[in-house]
């Protein structure tokens, strides 16, 4: 598991992105620079999400001053003058948001993930993400595991076979329970979909797809 430091003011802020990407990451949070340039030197997170202007030293000085350069640097700022940008992306930030919802940050990490680490499960994710899966169903969590081993062998038999391996990964004897979380969470998702996004997915779709038919497309749409 990937590890994110979430350095921002606001508690409140830094607490709605640990609730919302905790089953995605191992995760610290803290509200001042010199914290996080602690917590960069001992923790040696993969992932920075770091607001520049933090109080004790600013996220310009936390990034100058740190010896570990996580792979993503997401910067927040509520404005960022010409320099500080300038300076901003010599020091490795990738990018910046401006006054982000936890669900934007949320998904342009996801694909600033996917594209330094292409794995599939990662994949996975991203397409889990744009679709507006909800990560703390047990259905999320289960697809994330379960599509990219479909990818593998897509002759896999779901309730014989892919049903019961995701079982095994979740310590879940009876393999209808995947079955019903899965259903549930595709449920859940088409419930509160974005019309154009699912179009792109399921052209001509007028009621959620079945379990075979999501399955079978995100797996198609995760391998390399």
């Amino acid at each position: 598991m990937l590890k994110l430091l979430v350095a921002d003011m606001s508690e409140e802020f830094t607490s709605a992105v640990e609730k919302a990407l905790h089953s995605e990451f191992e995760i610290k949070i803290c509200q001042d620079g010199e914290t996080a340039l602690e917590l960069l030197h001992y923790f040696k997170p993969d992932v920075l999400i770091m607001h520049l202007w933090l109080p004790f030293k600013d996220g310009l000085t936390v990034l100058q001053e740190s010896t570990h350069k996580p792979r993503v640097i997401m910067a927040l700022a509520h404005y960022m003058p010409r320099y500080a940008e300038k300076r901003a992306l010599e020091l490795g930030v990738q990018y910046v948001l401006f006054m982000p919802t936890v669900e934007t940050l949320r998904v342009r990490l996801m694909d600033m993930i996917a594209e330094i680490q292409p794995r599939e499960d990662t994949r996975v994710a991203v397409h889990l993400h744009a679709l507006g899966f909800r990560t703390n169903l047990d259905g999320y969590r289960q697809l994330r595991e379960g599509i990219p081993v479909y990818a593998q062998n897509p002759e896999m038999l779901l309730s014989k076979e892919l049903y019961p391996a995701i079982g095994d990964i979740f310590g879940l004897p009876d393999c209808r329970t995947v079955e019903h979380s899965i259903r549930k969470a595709i449920t859940d998702a088409w419930s509160r979909r974005n019309p154009i996004v699912w179009e792109k997915y399921f052209p001509g779709a007028t009621e959620a797809p079945t379990n075979k038919v999501f399955i079978s497309k995100l797996a198609e749409m995760s391998r390399p």
